[in-house]
C-alpha cells in the first residue's frame, strides 16, 4: 500500500510517504538481510502504484511479478501520529490487489522458491485472494509454506474469522501469531492453547510482546525472551519478527534460538523506527548479539541502527 503519515514534530501539520504491507515489509527485510526475496502483487498503472513499486524495487527486492492493472487502484492508508491516538484508515475495498486470484497469479512460479509468505491480510481483500492463499498453501511444492495471521479488525467487519485463520494456518510448514491475536480470534490466553489448535505446522511461533516468543517444534516448546530498547512504536514489528525468522530458519534451520533472535533483533529494527521498515545494524553487529550467552542476552539493550 502508499501509506501518508503525518509528521510525528507536533508543531507541523504536514504528511509525508511511504510503503507498507505486511508481505512487502518482509520481502524488504528479506533483501536487507541478504536474501534473495520477491514479491507478488497487483498495483495501479498511476503514480501511487509507481511509487509502492518504485520504493520497494529499491529495497532490492524482485519486482518483475507484480502486475500493473489500469482499471483498479493501489491501497492507501492514512496513519496520524501516537500524540492523536495513532488514528488508522485503511482504502483498500476494489484496489489492484484485490483483484488477484490463482487465475491471476502464476502459482507454480511461486512456489519455485525456497520459501513463500502468506497473511491473513490478503485473507481479507476478496474472495479471489482467499483462494490463491489457499492455492499457493495447499498445492504439492518442496517451497516452505509460512503462515502470518495478521489481524487486522478493520478488514474484518464482521469479527474475527476464527474457522478460516485455522484453516490456513493449519496448511502451513511455519505460522507466526501475536498471542493477542490468539486471544482476539480464538479466545487463547495461553501460547499451548495455539499450539493444540494448530497441530499440522512443523513449527508455531507465538509472540507475546515485550516478553518473548514461545515457538513450538516436534521437539517441544523454546522460549526466548524479547530485546529492549527505545520504541518508536510497534508499527511492522510483527512483519519484521517473521522476516528475521524466516531468514534465520533459512540459512541456519537447525539453530532454534538463532531464529529466534534474529527475529527479535528485527522486529527492534521496526520498533526503533517511525517507519515500518527500519535501517539494520550492520551484520557484524547482529553476529554479535546472536551468539552472547542467555546472561547476556537478558541483559542487552538494542544499540539501534548504524546509519553512518
Amino acid at each position: 500500500m502508499l501509506t501518508l503519515y503525518r509528521d510525528p514534530d507536533p508543531a507541523a501539520d504536514n504528511f509525508a510517504w511511504d510503503v507498507c504491507g505486511a508481505e512487502s515489509n518482509v520481502a524488504l527485510y528479506c533483501a536487507a538481510l541478504r536474501l534473495s526475496s520477491a514479491w507478488v502483487s497487483r498495483l495501479d498503472a498511476g503514480m501511487a502504484g509507481s511509487l509502492v513499486h518504485d520504493a520497494v524495487a529499491a529495497g532490492g527486492v524482485d519486482t518483475s511479478l507484480v502486475e500493473l492493472c489500469e482499471d483498479a487502484p493501489t491501497g492507501l492508508m492514512l496513519r496520524d501520529t501516537p500524540e492523536r491516538n495513532q488514528r488508522v484508515q485503511y482504502y483498500r475495498r476494489d484496489s489492484a490487489a484485490s483483484l488477484m486470484s490463482p487465475e491471476t497469479v502464476p502459482i507454480e512460479t511461486c512456489l519455485d522458491a525456497r520459501a513463500v509468505h502468506l497473511t491473513g491480510i490478503t485473507l481479507a481483500l476478496s474472495d479471489g485472494c482467499r483462494d490463491l492463499v489457499r492455492a499457493l498453501l495447499s498445492e504439492p511444492a518442496s517451497a516452505l509454506r509460512s503462515f502470518d495471521v495478521n489481524w487486522r479488525p478493520a478488514l474484518w467487519p464482521d469479527g474475527p474469522p476464527g474457522e478460516l485463520f485455522e484453516e490456513a494456518a493449519n496448511l502451513a510448514d511455519i505460522v507466526f501469531v501475536g498471542l493477542d491475536e490468539a486471544a482476539a480470534v480464538w479466545g487463547f490466553s495461553e501460547p499451548s492453547q495455539v499450539r493444540s489448535a494448530l497441530p499440522r505446522p512443523r513449527i508455531v511461533v507465538v509472540k507475546d510482546g515485550a516478553v518473548g516468543v514461545h515457538t513450538f517444534t516436534p521437539d517441544g516448546e523454546h522460549f526466548e525472551p524479547a530485546l529492549r530498547g527505545p520504541i518508536a512504536g510497534p508499527r511492522g514489528a510483527g512483519d519484521a519478527f517473521a522476516a528475521g525468522f524466516l531468514c534465520g530458519y533459512l540459512t541456519h534451520p537447525t539453530d532454534l534460538q538463532r531464529c529466534q533472535r534474529l527475529g527479535h533483533v528485527v522486529a527492534m529494527s521496526a520498533m526503533t523506527s517511525e517507519l515500518d521498515v527500519g535501517p539494520l545494524p550492520d551484520a557484524s553487529a547482529i553476529d554479535a548479539m546472536l551468539e552472547v550467552d542467555p546472561q547476556e542476552w537478558s541483559e542487552l539493550v538494542y544499540p539501534g541502527a548504524d546509519r553512518a
